[in-house]
């Protein structure tokens, strides 16, 4: 059996581009569905004091 030695081109192929997309979309999306209405909430809060500094 011969030996291969791998070098690292930094490129990645197109399936494992893929993949690392998929992974990263499907991370997101857990994120999104864990912290969403908590950072709504908190952006909404920030939009009305905004709002109400504005006004005075």
């Amino acid at each position: 059996m011969e030996r291969r030695e791998m070098i690292s081109t930094g490129m990645y192929t197109q399936k494992q581009a893929d993949l690392n997309m998929e992974q990263c979309a499907e991370f997101m999306a857990r994120m999104i569905q864990k912290y969403g209405a908590e950072i709504l909430e908190e952006l909404e809060s920030e939009r009305i004091q905004d709002s109400d500094a504005k006004q005075t």
